[in-house]
């Protein structure tokens, strides 16, 4: 069966670019910079380029002394969360420093500076925040994915950890989700939120749109609104992957 002129995949990978999701892997990725990140290669997995993404975010990795050169995420709210290496943020006065599975978020007007002492891998989410009157604006926090509650969900086959307040005043979320060997969800989900999915751990197939697609640790899946899709774990290792979406607005 041959592809359709409105489908490209990247040739000699994994790679998938549809209407409806992408899936960048590590071979995939080339170097790119950042303004203001010194020593830093900043690789673009989402912006708002990749319509209709409404959200960036980067894989950021750090050389030993890597650093960013002025305070960076003015304009935005700003999530932060460490894959491997070390993370010293710093923000109003205040310095954190955050080991893998390590992260911190920034609501907008809180703008942070940052460095490594060794080589380090960062995500970073950035979005603009919508306010709601009568809704008071998000706080910051800082964590570690080993200190949240980790919920059972038979939907799942596995659990979700949700690293930021899922209240009104939060517009995003962002939650590790880990998954038996062999589980898979017991439904294909349609949201009207969009998705970024990095995968941490293990491999699965995917089923986005009217694709199966296999992801493993490394893999980063863009979700358009109302993309159909659903989870199998794959292998002998616990699969997991950071997911981000929007939440708490209708959208407009």
């Amino acid at each position: 069966m041959t592809d359709s002129p409105s489908v490209h995949q990247v040739s000699a990978s994994r790679g998938r670019v549809r209407a409806a999701y992408t899936l960048m892997c590590p071979e995939n990725l080339v170097e790119n910079a950042l303004p203001h990140l010194e020593g830093v290669n900043a690789m673009p997995l989402a912006t708002p380029r990749s319509l209709p993404a409404r959200f960036g975010e980067y894989l950021l990795e750090f050389e030993a002394g890597g650093r960013s050169t002025r305070p960076l995420g003015a304009g935005f709210e700003n999530f932060l969360y460490v894959l491997d290496g070390q993370g010293l943020v710093s923000t109003e006065g205040v310095s954190h420093t955050l080991e893998p599975g390590g992260y911190a978020y920034f609501p907008e007007g809180v703008e942070f500076g940052i460095e490594t002492p060794g080589a380090t891998r960062v995500l970073w989410v950035k979005r603009r925040y919508e306010p709601v009157d009568g809704v008071a604006a998000p706080e910051s926090v800082v964590g570690h994915v080993d200190d949240v509650v980790h919920h059972p969900d038979d939907t799942i086959g596995g659990t979700y950890a949700p690293l930021l307040p899922l209240d009104e005043r939060y517009d995003m979320a962002m939650n590790f989700m880990r998954f038996d060997v062999g589980s898979r969800f017991k439904m294909v989900e349609v949201h009207h939120q969009e998705h970024g999915l990095y995968m941490l751990e293990g491999e699965g197939v995917y089923y986005l749109g009217d694709d199966h697609v296999e992801v493993s640790a490394g893999d980063f899946v863009y979700m358009a609104p109302y993309c159909p899709q659903s989870f199998y774990a794959t292998g002998s290792a616990r699969p997991s992957y950071l997911l981000y979406k929007d939440i708490n607005r209708d959208g407009f």
